[in-house]
């Protein structure tokens, strides 16, 4: 991904399609920068926010995964800032992983549904070993199951930081709406009509 030096105010820089961000690190003096947007965007769906990318400012290519991204909070996909934080090799990095869930449809039913506690989960790697998202199949899973993080399968490479205990999902059944009985004016619900038509007759008069 190619990014610039920013120089110019931040709404100019947003008006011209590009997102305002900075490049930080440890014994790097951080630089204000612009990235155009589609770039921006094709980079954060291939890479999220835990698997490193180059970037090249100017004539310098440097290694960098992003620490930190600011969206419109009306229009999502829409970046208003961004941080990349530059590593090297031997670095560590923490993130919070999402997580895949698959077989979703094969749980939920009539009467049975995900309840999803976390979506993400904290762990530690090495730079290089970053994942974008860790799967996690629910499809055998039926209505009292849960999942926790101590099972999960976390993918070579990943040190979890993240309490073993820390609850994932449940699979809940949920009960059925009640139809609530309904009087109108005395009259029980499930009433002969006519005798209804009558009471309410009367009762006008």
């Amino acid at each position: 991904m190619k990014v610039e030096l920013r120089v110019e105010p931040l709404r100019v820089v947003r008006s011209d399609g590009k997102v305002p961000g900075v490049i930080f690190g440890k014994n790097f003096v951080p630089v204000s920068v612009q990235v155009e947007e589609k770039d921006l965007n094709a980079t954060v769906h291939q890479y999220g926010h835990s698997q490193t990318f180059n970037i090249k400012l100017g004539k310098t290519t440097h290694t960098v995964y992003i620490k930190e991204i600011q969206r419109d909070i009306i229009n999502p996909h829409h970046y208003l800032n961004v941080k990349l934080q530059k590593v090297g090799k031997g670095d560590t990095i923490t993130s919070n992983i999402p997580l895949n869930i698959i077989g979703k449809e094969f749980v939920e039913k009539a009467n049975v549904s995900v309840q999803l506690v976390s979506d993400s989960v904290e762990v530690e790697f090495e730079v290089g070993k970053g994942v974008s998202s860790i799967d996690l199949d629910i499809s055998k899973l039926v209505a009292g199951d849960s999942i926790r993080v101590k099972e999960l399968t976390i993918p070579k490479g990943l040190k979890v930081l993240a309490n073993p205990e820390e609850l994932i999902l449940n699979i809940i059944e949920t009960k059925p709406e009640e139809v609530e009985e309904t009087e109108e004016a005395g009259i029980e619900f499930g009433a002969d009509p006519t005798k209804v038509e009558a009471i309410k007759q009367k009762g006008d008069q």
